[in-house]
């Protein structure tokens, strides 16, 4: 048997073929497939061998053809470390959990990479689309203006977005009730007469961030107080600077709304490290409740984040688009507000 010039240490090296396989077979490529396949009409004998040869050359099927034959069985997820939305790990391994146990009953599986920014992500859909590697894309943290979003409109790429229908035309959405999750916190601050609030959150890119200021001024603004903003990363590192700066501004804020549990711990040792008490110094309240929160010393106030049932909800979507109806749309619900020992009447 004469190997493939793919074994050739002096010729360019290159992928075998089914051709190949054939030839080192002696029989024809049709019965090579047909043996591949498991497919009757080839001998026991026959089949044995071109198993045997295409493992010795190293032969793999093409992933391309075989998933526009068979279809890619596959359910893609790509991150951005830009976005900030990964910095929250055990609830992000809560969403993923849910979306796989959901679209495994139809046998799909879960393909997730992260990437470093928005053009990445647009890059990676691209390729993977026309490798045909997965059939519904899921879009995370949508953008107010989301190039990830027009990119799969013009690929006509089938895709479940985490953000509001209006933002989301022509694709599947499913959105947390943010508008309704922060008027309760925002109506709670004014009730225990706070009227200096300050918001640390993740970038202002992110729809949501958007949206959780824009409720959160409103209902300040209509109480005749005000409301400062300050953008991070939405890390704990920055959202400690960022604590920091408005605690030792000239108008130091009464509360401190925070995207993340972890965002919030770092500002509540912040707080301590400048000497004040909480809560009636300073409020803390996070966007977004775990043990961190309960554990923590006072306890912190915090809406909670229900990252398994949203993950249900996109598993769910994601197969009402495979069923047919590629403008699929939920919102999910966010829960009450778990009032704990951060938060007081204002004292000052």
């Amino acid at each position: 048997m004469v190997p493939p010039a793919v074994d050739d240490p002096g010729s360019p090296a290159r992928r075998p073929t089914i051709s190949d396989v054939a030839r080192a077979a002696g029989v024809s490529i049709a019965v090579v497939s047909y043996a591949l396949n498991d497919r009757a009409g080839v001998s026991a004998a026959t089949r044995e061998r071109v198993l045997r040869i295409a493992d010795e050359f190293g032969w793999r099927p093409n992933a391309a053809a075989r998933s526009l034959r068979n279809g890619p069985r596959a359910v893609g997820l790509v991150l951005t470390r830009e976005a900030g939305g990964a910095a929250h790990a055990t609830s992000f391994l809560d969403f993923v959990s849910a979306v796989q146990d959901v679209v495994a009953e139809r046998g799909f599986a879960l393909l997730l990479q992260i990437v470093d920014s928005t053009e990445a992500a647009v890059a990676t859909y691209r390729i993977w689309w026309a490798e045909r590697r997965y059939d519904v894309m899921i879009v995370p943290d949508a953008l107010t203006r989301d190039p990830r979003v027009d990119a799969l409109r013009r690929m006509r790429a089938p895709a479940v977005v985490l953000g509001p229908q209006a933002h989301t035309r022509g694709l599947a959405s499913v959105w947390l009730d943010e508008e309704d999750a922060y008027s309760r916190v925002g109506t709670y601050l004014v009730e225990l007469g706070h009227r200096d609030v300050a918001a640390v959150t993740a970038p202002i890119a992110l729809h949501r961030t958007r949206l959780r200021i824009e409720v959160l001024t409103q209902l300040l603004d209509a109480a005749g107080g005000s409301l400062v903003h300050e953008a991070t990363n939405a890390t704990a590192e920055e959202a400690a600077a960022a604590t920091r700066r408005l605690l030792t501004g000239a108008a130091p804020p009464s509360v401190i709304v925070l995207d993340t549990d972890q965002m919030a711990v770092a500002a509540l040792d912040v707080a301590r490290r400048l000497g004040l008490q909480v809560p009636w110094d300073l409020s803390i309240v996070s966007g977004a409740d775990s043990a961190l929160c309960r554990l923590a010393t006072p306890s912190i106030t915090a809406l909670p984040l229900p990252s398994a049932e949203l993950g249900t909800a996109v598993g769910r979507a994601v197969l009402a688009v495979l069923d047919g109806q590629p403008e699929y749309s939920r919102v999910e619900p966010v829960g009450g507000l778990a009032v704990r020992g951060s938060t007081a009447p204002r004292s000052r």
